[in-house]
């Protein structure tokens, strides 16, 4: 489906081999003020939502946010207090429990699976500029040029499980092959991935799609992309 608003061309494809939507910011645009669930599988769900009024708030899994636009304060039931704003990246861990209290109306891409309780939430500002990433080495399936990995890992289970941050790579081509589902909101860069399929996925700044397990391809990266991202 391509819908023309007056600044872009926005895309969204359900029925692609990895389910995606750009820009992700006029996602109103396809579906007026109704949830976007992007794709929704036996434990996991991937989407945008809005908050636009005080309410309470319960993380039944793990429930990972990209708030991009609009401000709200978390009152979790342990004492926590969150204050999020465009950028910021939440992690609520399975059981969170509060409510919100909204002063502009909050939309944030999201996608929830299995985790595990924590004290503390996860939080991390400022997605988009935010340092140090650590070096994550060489990507191990390189066709073409030198690509390299950095991130920042935001919240991870002991099992390996919602594993959650911001992932960063160098251009150069590769072969991308997906060991476990995974949820990306791409922030910065550009670059095409392309199933084996033969289907191409172009990428661009606030691109939100859903990698299923078992995708495979070559990723051509032309500028250096940044992308909060879950791993399942």
């Amino acid at each position: 489906m391509n819908t023309r608003s007056h600044e872009t061309l926005m895309k969204i494809n359900f029925d692609s081999s990895a389910p995606h939507i750009y820009p992700a910011m006029q996602w109103k645009v396809a579906t007026g003020e109704k949830p976007l669930v992007l794709y929704r599988d036996t434990g996991i769900e991937v989407g945008i939502r809005q908050w636009s009024a005080a309410s309470t708030f319960h993380s039944e899994r793990d429930t990972l946010c990209y708030f991009q636009r609009g401000s709200a304060t978390f009152y979790r039931d342990n004492g926590e207090i969150i204050a999020v704003a465009p950028g910021t990246l939440v992690h609520f861990k399975q059981e969170w429990q509060g409510t919100i209290d909204v002063s502009d109306p909050l939309e944030a891409s999201y996608v929830v699976c299995n985790g595990g309780p924590s004290a503390v939430t996860p939080v991390l500002r400022d997605v988009l500029t935010a340092t140090p990433l650590k070096d994550w080495g060489a990507i191990p399936t390189l066709l073409e040029g030198t690509s390299t990995t950095a991130g920042i890992l935001l919240s991870r289970e002991p099992s390996g499980r919602a594993e959650s941050g911001i992932w960063a790579c160098t251009p150069g081509t590769w072969l991308c092959e997906v060991t476990a589902d995974e949820y990306c909101h791409f922030l910065d860069g550009s670059c095409t991935y392309t199933h084996e399929s033969g289907e191409r996925i172009d990428i661009e700044p606030d691109t939100l799609a859903f990698f299923p397990k078992g995708w495979k391809g070559p990723c051509e990266v032309r500028r250096t992309m940044r992308k909060v991202y879950m791993i399942r």
